[in-house]
């Protein structure tokens, strides 16, 4: 009689080792698939014992794919489509559309992780992305023109569901140096919102001398501003990138208020609304866990 050996290779090690060949950084698909960089390392590690090779080469700069790895690639993406394929022969199948207001400071990498994981799960579902002013999205909600949307309020955010809180930071490029007895030259939004309110206040409050020196509706005009030295900002932690330092009241600059991340629904709760709330709050779970 013939026997069917158990194999060690599992489709979770296999999404592990697509995350990394895609992303070719540990931290970054450790990001995407929501958990915890060593938790992935140890998954490549079981894989590559699993097969008796190396897939990986690890330089300084990232994960490059080996020979080996080249070769495991187009395999391993067909495998994890067939078990996809497979699981949703027994699952009920979702279809329709669904309309989801995100804001323009939300994580880019929390993004992603929602739409990978939301997409895969329910491939027969359209999903539309509104990417702009949280201040606008309760309304939306109530119009029926958004059925979800993630609103980014100060730290007394009320009832509403909390998908995430955010430390907020004072950041200038690393070339930036104020220019004594003249005011703090910022940027801000050029739009009523709690970011731009937080910012002056807490400028205000502690008596620190400023100038508007540059305004923008965007994230990445507030970003880019401070990526030329042309003036400092209050961002997010997530917002945080290579060029920028952070300042704190050693730079003269008073403590900010957290930024709290909430989830809007409207009246009417449907099976797509619960899967991506679902979703979502699986992505921030793992988030806060990491």
């Amino acid at each position: 009689m013939n026997t069917i050996e158990r194999s060690d290779i599992d489709s979770e090690l296999l999404r592990t080792f697509l995350a990394i060949a895609e992303t070719r950084n540990l931290t970054q698909a450790a990001n995407l698939l929501n958990r915890t960089q060593s938790a992935i390392s140890v998954q490549i590690r079981k894989l590559e014992e699993a097969l008796g090779t190396c897939l990986f080469h690890r330089l300084p700069r990232g994960m490059q794919l080996s020979e080996s790895g080249h070769r495991l690639l187009p395999e391993a993406r067909q495998l994890v489509k067939d078990v996809d394929r497979i699981a949703r022969l027994f699952t009920q199948s979702l279809s329709g559309q669904i309309t989801i207001g995100v804001p323009d400071d939300f994580s880019r990498d929390a993004l992603k992780a929602v739409l990978q994981q939301f997409t895969a799960r329910y491939p027969e579902v359209d999903v539309t992305v509104n990417c702009s002013f949280s201040e606008t999205f309760p309304r939306a909600i109530q119009r029926g023109e958004l059925d979800l949307a993630l609103y980014t309020a100060g730290p007394d955010a009320g009832s509403e569901k909390i998908v995430c809180q955010d430390e907020m930071i004072w950041v200038a490029s690393d070339s930036f140096l104020p220019e004594p007895g003249k005011p703090l030259p910022v940027a801000l939004f050029n739009r009523e919102c709690w970011w731009r309110d937080a910012a002056i206040a807490a400028l205000e409050n502690n008596a620190v001398e400023y100038r508007i020196a540059f305004s923008s509706e965007s994230l990445s005009g507030i970003s880019a501003a401070v990526h030329a030295g042309l003036a400092v900002a209050m961002l997010s932690r997530s917002a945080l990138s290579a060029g920028m330092r952070i300042l704190d009241h050693r730079d003269g600059l008073p403590a900010l208020p957290v930024s709290t991340t909430v989830l809007l629904s409207g009246e009417r709760q449907t099976a797509l609304t619960t899967a991506m709330a679902e979703v979502i709050e699986t992505v921030a779970c793992n988030i806060r866990q990491a």
